[in-house]
């Protein structure tokens, strides 16, 4: 049976690296939105309290009561706003979210600083401040994010200085209000990795997951990806020169050689390949098109290993890590390596 398996090793690496970075355990906040970037949302959950993680970000309510138990502070990016529930902070993204929160709430306050997605504009902070009073909401955290930490431009030290003009605002906003001022947070993986942080704490995903999409001028972080992916023989059969292999017969077979047939397909997270013959698998190019359930390979091995740096598949098919990783399903068995 098909199974992934998790590096605790690995990823206690990747998170002390990136808690050195940011100046303490403390300053790091884990996302695990998206089933942890498909590693598993409960088991990389428990990995990070067990490391002594006290922040997680997440997607939605559904996510974070799966994992709330592990965390005094969760923090929801795209909530429902269909109730209030004081064990979890909910992000601001607009205006007319505030109107739609129940009082007491503790809510994060995104402001675009310049990526021009998600967030109110700089201008409407005193607005923002003002409806926040009338719904006797509490503001926990101000917050942005980076469009282009990983690239290779100017543009994050631009949008940084952005960044400190909005929290001196927030500032002077909170003398004049005296209200308790609220924590920032801004930086994500890239930006940890390439500048000084100057907030008060991280929200790091795709790094303490063993990835780094910062462009290869930068220096490289000693990152060490968590996840391997295996999959096991279904079927073995001897196979003569010129036999077609899977859907279509796109793969002519060279000479007769023995192939087995293994327990993934595009239904469990790979990409339909179309079997041309030049990905490859456990170092075997991959003979014929990936199917919905199933990948044939020369040879007799009980399990190979499909997947275990997504950079490989990534490249193969021009995409990034972080597709290629929460593309694979759910509802893959996963263990944590002791």
């Amino acid at each position: 049976m098909a199974i992934i398996k998790l590096s605790r090793e690995n990823y206690f690496h990747n998170l002390s690296l990136l808690a050195d970075r940011a100046g303490g355990v403390e300053k790091i906040a884990v996302v695990l939105k998206d089933n942890a970037y498909g590693h598993g949302l409960e088991e990389m959950a428990e990995l990070a309290a067990e490391f002594g993680i006290k922040k997680a970000v997440v997607k939605d309510e559904a996510e974070a009561e799966k994992i709330v138990a592990h965390f005094p502070f969760v923090l929801l990016l795209l909530p429902r706003f269909t109730a209030h529930d004081p064990r979890f902070s909910y992000t601001i993204n607009a205006i007319f979210h505030i109107k739609q929160m129940p009082q007491g709430a503790k809510v994060h306050l995104k402001i675009d600083s310049g990526m021009h997605r998600n967030g109110i504009d700089p201008e409407e902070i005193e607005e923002a401040f003002e409806e926040i009073e009338k719904r006797d909401l509490v503001l926990e955290g101000v917050m942005t994010h980076f469009r282009s930490a990983d690239d290779l431009s100017a543009d994050l030290f631009w949008q940084m200085d952005n960044w400190d003009r909005i929290k001196e605002r927030v500032r002077e906003i909170v003398v004049e209000k005296g209200i308790p001022l609220p924590i920032f947070h801004s930086f994500a993986s890239s930006s940890l990795l390439r500048a000084k942080m100057r907030d008060d704490f991280a929200r790091c995903g795709i790094a303490t997951y063993g990835y780094s999409e910062l462009d290869c001028v930068f220096e490289q972080a000693d990152l060490r990806p968590v996840l391997k992916l295996y999959a096991h023989k279904v079927a073995t059969r001897s196979l003569q020169q010129g036999n077609r292999i899977g859907y279509g017969g796109v793969y002519e077979v060279k000479a007769d050689i023995v192939a087995s047939t293994y327990d993934l397909g595009y239904g469990d997270g790979l990409f339909r390949y179309d079997g041309e013959g030049k990905l490859q698998i456990a170092g075997s190019p991959v003979l014929g098109r990936i199917s919905m359930d199933s990948f044939s390979l020369e040879g007799v091995a009980d399990e190979v290993e499909v997947l275990g740096d997504a950079r490989y598949f990534a490249s193969y098919f021009q995409t990034i890590s972080y597709e290629v990783l929460t593309h694979l399903s759910p509802t893959l068995r996963r263990v944590i390596e002791k």
